[in-house]
């Protein structure tokens, strides 16, 4: 007599694979949260948190408060499934794992700062996967990304040269909220690699008519990029505009 198995319950979310159970019973086939969540071309920009600092406590203070789902969207990120996910379907599914993009993000933000994250930062910096700074006298530098709120959904996110140390808008797409990379970063991924701080490197444009120098006044700053002109961005959702 031959018995056949039950199929695994899983749902497609936003080109997540989610297992609908406890961890334990996961196919192995199904790859780990965060793995997915990097992969996606989209999130280029994040690397990848260790889960196990993820779902640290400690790490984790100030965030829980925020999210009405937060324990299920730790065990969606971290892998750490319990048995009560049997009982989901495929609604809660998308609505916990709305939740846990929004919690990777800012956690995200914390872990940059710590020094195996900003080693990952790092790398990616390397590549100048954040693009290059687009003033002429900056040489190409690569350019760091960076907030300037922890709150989210205040400002997408902007990039920073370590050479004129101009703040510019970010492409486009895919919208990133500033809250995932934080006001700090920057600042403190120089202070660890030094040989990325190219200040001393930059040389203001000095404006000339004629073949004379015009003066400017001693207080007046370099002129901003175009790309640096800076306007309101604040982020808005479906869930927003139904308000």
């Amino acid at each position: 007599m031959s018995s056949s198995r039950r199929a695994p319950r899983t749902v497609q979310v936003d080109g997540f694979t989610i297992f609908l159970g406890p961890q334990k019973s996961c196919p192995p086939y199904i790859k780990p949260w965060i793995k997915q969540f990097c992969s996606q071309p989209v999130n280029n920009w994040f690397v990848e948190i260790d889960p196990t600092w993820a779902a640290d406590w400690f790490n984790q203070y100030g965030i829980k408060e925020l999210f009405e789902d937060f324990d299920d969207a730790i065990e969606l990120i971290t892998d750490n499934k319990g048995k009560e996910w049997a009982s989901y379907n495929e609604e809660d599914a998308i609505a916990i794992n709305q939740q846990a993009l929004r919690i990777y993000g800012m956690l995200h933000a914390r872990w940059i700062s710590q020094p195996k994250g900003m080693e990952l930062m790092k790398q990616k910096y390397d590549q100048e996967i954040f693009g290059k700074c687009p003033r002429m006298g900056c040489n190409d530098t690569p350019l760091l990304p960076m907030g300037t709120t922890f709150t989210l959904r205040r400002h997408s996110v902007k990039l920073f040269c370590p050479c004129c140390r101009d703040i510019y808008k970010a492409p486009t797409y895919p919208v990133i909220d500033g809250a995932y990379f934080g006001p700090a970063f920057p600042h403190m991924f120089l202070s660890e690699y030094t040989k990325c701080d190219k200040t001393n490197n930059f040389k203001p444009f000095i404006q000339k008519a004629f073949g004379f120098t015009i003066r400017r006044p001693p207080k007046s700053k370099p002129l901003p990029h175009l790309s640096n002109i800076q306007e309101v961005d604040i982020l808005e959702t479906p869930e927003d505009e139904e308000e």
